[in-house]
């Protein structure tokens, strides 16, 4: 749910808070579809709903939309998804006619293109997409049932089966950057008869380093820890150079973010979350980029600055964390450089068999290990803004996820950094998502997860008594819940 509400007025983005109204948006899509219509087609929109919005400041902005269709003459829905990107003033009839000449080349039909020029905007119906030129070849099934699958089933003696059933799903879409499609197939084996079935994840691009990040995925699935059964993570299969997609096996199991932080059982799975983030760390992998987002004095200063913006009676608070967070930066560039996740969130740590493993391994880079440490700890705290969990209870959960990571490396960082890192992270990721998002109720956290960042950088302790400098988190006695 958007919360209409707290929507700014950005000079820049004038246009922002019509993009924002759903009933307003429905009446735009449906005068210029009406505008487009092909004789016969007499399509209305039943529903319009917004999914989500990337807002940045001052310089654009993208929303997402479910829209559900129907046909007045035989009621067929045709639910279908759209994005709506700004433009600044004057630059959008250019965009759109450069955006046409692209999907016309591609063989798209011209109508999943609209030019709302009376507000700046550009929209396109999924599967066009500004950046990701190759996703209506994605969700093909020509094009996957005689291009990707054999390649696929190949190495599994399958290739010579018959597909009896072939079944698409998009699981994550994110305009301009990436999608994630599953794909589940039933075989049958010609002469016996004998059936399986075969389910591979399949995500697109718009980043033309892809085949890299395939790469660096390929030597993680041959590193000691996975090869002996200690790392669980899904296999990376094939990279089709064509549309620029990562193909991958399937996990059998169920995300930690599908249950509640308060699920007694979730000490136990955390600490095995630290220990599955442990092994990544330890792991080497050669040639493995730079984190992009590395530089944190510019990347804080931008969340200071879109926070301020949007939320001017926390500049105070804001600009003392900022101190804080500056003045105990040292801790960032100290200890070594390892394998990072980049987003090692409940999401992507997948229950299976009471094990813990991974996903989402496509953005390995490398960097100091408080960055996943933080960002991960930072996405638990977010949860006590939210009222889902008390203080006391991150406390713990991040005690036993540090307990299990620091039981299997030899890195060492104290209490007073692991509290840096999560500050550093409740601002410049889960405060600034509040604040960019538009969801209801989180502008109205922001001060909470501030002041939940400036007490962790004072107080420099999760548990009991303020630690020394030089004493580490494995000494901090794990506590049950």
């Amino acid at each position: 749910m958007i919360a209409v509400r707290h929507i700014p007025h950005d000079m820049n983005i004038p246009q922002l808070p019509r993009l924002c109204d759903e009933e307003s948006m429905k009446v735009h899509f449906e005068q210029q579809m009406r505008r487009e219509r092909h004789p016969g087609d007499d399509r209305l929109i039943r529903s319009l709903q917004t999914r989500h919005i990337r807002y940045k400041p001052g310089r654009y902005a993208m929303v997402l939309y479910d829209i559900d269709f129907h046909n007045s003459s035989d009621r067929t829905g045709y639910p279908r998804t759209w994005y709506v990107r700004t433009f600044k003033k004057g630059k959008s009839a250019a965009e759109f006619q450069e955006a046409q000449e692209r999907h016309w080349q591609g063989g798209g039909p011209h109508s999943l293109i609209l030019h709302m020029a009376d507000l700046e905007c550009i929209a396109w119906g999924f599967p066009s997409d500004r950046k990701i030129a190759s996703l209506p070849q994605l969700i093909n099934v020509h094009y996957l049932r005689h291009h990707v699958l054999p390649v696929l089933l190949e190495p599994h003696r399958l290739e010579s089966w018959d597909i009896t059933m072939l079944h698409t799903e998009v699981i994550h879409y994110v305009p301009e950057h990436t999608c994630t499609m599953r794909v589940t197939t039933s075989l049958q084996q010609p002469k016996t008869s004998t059936s399986t079935s075969f389910t591979v994840f399949g995500k697109i691009f718009a980043n033309p380093h892809s085949q890299l990040s395939f790469y660096n995925w390929q030597q993680l699935w041959n590193s000691p820890d996975r090869t002996s059964g200690t790392l669980v993570i899904p296999e990376p299969l094939h990279f089709d150079q064509e549309t620029n997609t990562v193909w991958q096996s399937s996990l059998h199991g169920t995300p930690l973010s599908h249950y509640p932080l308060s699920d007694p059982r979730m000490c136990g799975w955390l600490e095995k979350a630290g220990t599955a983030l442990a092994r990544l760390h330890r792991t080497p992998i050669h040639g493995l980029p730079s984190n992009p987002v590395l530089d944190i004095q510019t990347r804080l200063h931008e969340a200071i600055e879109t926070l301020v913006f949007l939320r001017p009676s926390a500049q105070d608070s804001l600009n003392d964390v900022s101190s804080g967070l500056a003045d105990q930066a040292a801790c960032w560039s100290s200890g070594p450089i390892v394998t990072l996740h980049g987003d090692p969130h409940r999401k992507n740590l997948f229950l299976e068999n009471q094990t813990v493993g991974l996903i989402d391994l496509d953005s390995l880079s490398s960097g100091p290990p408080l960055y996943d440490v933080g960002s991960c700890l930072a996405s638990i705290w977010y949860r006590v803004a939210l009222g889902e969990i008390s203080t006391a209870l991150a406390r713990v959960l991040s005690v036993k996820f540090l307990h299990g990571y620091q039981r299997t490396v030899s890195i060492e960082f104290n209490e007073a950094e692991v509290c840096w890192s999560i500050a550093l992270f409740l601002v410049i990721e889960q405060a600034a998502r509040c604040a960019t998002t538009f969801k209801a109720n989180r502008l109205d956290i922001i001060d909470h997860l501030v002041h939940m960042a400036k007490a962790l950088l004072e107080e420099r302790t999760l548990l009991g008594a303020p630690l020394e400098q030089k004493q580490p988190c494995l000494l901090v006695p794990p506590h049950s819940f």
